[in-house]
Formats: C-alpha cells, sequence, structure tokens
C-alpha cells in the first residue's frame, strides 16, 4: 500500500508540474499588452512602467516561469492587480466559501445518490424505478447555471421566499446563512445526486445477477442483509471511482453558480480574474484549483484501493 500511494504521489506532482507549465503559457501569449488590459489605455507612463516590472514581463518567459514557480512554492502568488492586495490573501478569503459549497453538496449527493441507485435497481421495472431512472436522466442533462436561473426565478423573483445573491456564514447571522445556501446547495447538489444514481444502479443490476449474492439468498438472510451487506459493498466499487470526478466537477461548477448568485468564492474570482486580466490571481486561481483536484483523486484511488486489494496488488 505504501508503495501504491508514493507512486500516486509521483504522478500526482508531475501532473501540478505539467499545469503549472500550461498555465503560465498560455496566460503569458495571450494577445494584447496586459498592463493596458489592467489599467486601461490612459495609464500614464510611470505607472506603466511599475506594473510592468512587476509582473516581471522584462524577464524571459523561462525565467519568469521559474521565479513564479519559486514563490508559488513559498505560498507567494504576486500582487492582484484588481484588488490591490496580495494574492493569497484574496485566496484565504474565497477559497473557504467554495470548500463549503462544494463539500456541503458532496456530503448530500452521495448518500442520496446511493440510495435513489440502489431503490432503483431493486425495483426494477416498477414505477418506483421508472421515476427515479426519468427523473435522474433529466437531472443529468439540465446544465447548473440554467437551473440556477430557474429556481432563482421561482423562490426569489416570483415567491420572494429565499434571498437572490449574497453569502453570510452561519456564525454571522444563522437564518439569512441557511437562506442563502438553500439554492446554491440545491444546484451542485442536484447533478451529483443523479449522477451517483445512475451508476449505483447500474452497478447494482450487474452485481444482483452474480452467483454469492444467489447464494446468500438461498442461506435465508433477510432482503435487507443481501442488498446492503453483500450486494451494495461490491456495487459501490465502480461509484467510489467517480466520486472524486463529482467533487471535482462541483468545484468547476461552483464557478456559474457562484456567479448567478453573486457569492464571493473561487468561481466568481476567477470570472472577476479573467475579465479584468488580473494575471496573478487567474495563475493562482488555476493551480489551487488543479492541486485540490488533485489530491481529491489521490484520496479516490488510496480509498478505491483499500476497498478493492487487486488494485494495489497490481
Amino acid at each position: 500500500m505504501r508503495t501504491y500511494i508514493v507512486k500516486r504521489t509521483g504522478q500526482m506532482i508531475l501532473i501540478l508540474i505539467i499545469i503549472s507549465i500550461f498555465t503560465f503559457l498560455l496566460v503569458s501569449f495571450i494577445p494584447g499588452d496586459p498592463v493596458y488590459a489592467m489599467l486601461g489605455e490612459e495609464v500614464s507612463q510611470e505607472e506603466y512602467d511599475r506594473v510592468y516590472h512587476e509582473l516581471k514581463l522584462d524577464q524571459p518567459v523561462i525565467m519568469r516561469y521559474f521565479s513564479w514557480l519559486g514563490d508559488a512554492l513559498h505560498g507567494d502568488f504576486g500582487q492582484s492587480t484588481q484588488f490591490h492586495t496580495r494574492t493569497v490573501d484574496v485566496l484565504a478569503e474565497r477559497i473557504p466559501i467554495t470548500l463549503f459549497f462544494s463539500l456541503s453538496a458532496f456530503t448530500i449527493s452521495i448518500p442520496l445518490g446511493i440510495l435513489f441507485g440502489v431503490i432503483s435497481a431493486v425495483y426494477r421495472g416498477r414505477p418506483a424505478d421508472t421515476v427515479v431512472t426519468l427523473l435522474a436522466n433529466i437531472t443529468a442533462c439540465l446544465p447548473q447555471f440554467w437551473i440556477a436561473l430557474l429556481v432563482m426565478y421561482i423562490f426569489a423573483m416570483r415567491l420572494g421566499w429565499l434571498p437572490s445573491y449574497g453569502f453570510t456564514w452561519f456564525s454571522q447571522d444563522a437564518v439569512m446563512g441557511i437562506k442563502q445556501t438553500i439554492m446554491p446547495l440545491f444546484c451542485l447538489a442536484l447533478g451529483g445526486i443523479a449522477t451517483t444514481t445512475r451508476q449505483t444502479r447500474s452497478s447494482m443490476l450487474e452485481v444482483i445477477r452474480q452467483d454469492y449474492v444467489r447464494t446468500a439468498r438461498s442461506k435465508g438472510l433477510s432482503r435487507k442483509k443481501v442488498i446492503f451487506l453483500h450486494a451494495l459493498k461490491n456495487a459501490l466499487i465502480p461509484v467510489i471511482t467517480i466520486l472524486g470526478m463529482r467533487l471535482g466537477s462541483m468545484l468547476a461548477g461552483s464557478m456559474f453558480v457562484e456567479s448567478v448568485f453573486n457569492i464571493p468564492g473561487m468561481g466568481s474570482l476567477f470570472v472577476i480574474a479573467i475579465q479584468s486580466r488580473d494575471i496573478p490571481v487567474v495563475q493562482a486561481c488555476v493551480l489551487v484549483t488543479a492541486l485540490v483536484s488533485c489530491i481529491i483523486n489521490l484520496l479516490t484511488d488510496i480509498l478505491y484501493a483499500v476497498v478493492d486489494p487487486r488494485v494495489r496488488y497490481e
């Protein structure tokens, strides 16, 4: 197991290095002058020269990359030209909010998705299966930003039950925090529930046809034990594979949801940074998102190896 973890960690580090290179090069080679894009055409020559030097644009690309990478490894992503403060301070304010929504949606969607998937598989061909499968297929096809606009129109604009924007921590105002969390959390969790339901149903239908399940039934075990103790345990192996992907997609999907509901998280920060050509923030957002996604995938692979020993033996 130790060798397997070391191998996967090495692969993660290599992926992060490749992503950092591509990110830096893509941002560096964007057409146009980044200083004019950030400060406008009417900027003075002194201000232009100052920002140009701060961004180290007077150095070769390879030197700028290694300088940026060295600073990033020490937690220094430079100065934000849009917020006029350290990039790491901007990220520190926004990352907890995005993680809160992503982890909360993940925690809600996985148990519900597994439950609905088991119900759909056990009652295959019956009305319960038809309803669950139909809703899961429809929900999986709907874009998150469309769902966000729809629920905002219904519950905020038409009914007036919930606020349409903003975010408040529960420790500051519990009631307002809950109201502002319901719609964004619903939009993020809905896709996860649909995907997990479909995958669990498919895995369960394959597992319940196996000989060991029929043997367990023939021994007189209760239906609940056969389903949850024998069938579900093995059916979850393929489901675990998509857990990391789902959490990663929730982090990516938060960009649309946060923009619609005006939530000050990583997603909305990324959009603002791109629009204002805030290069340090754009590079930091991509690198931090890639790091979080790689860590999630690493933990998923380790969990997969724990559940299925054949993975680490191979």
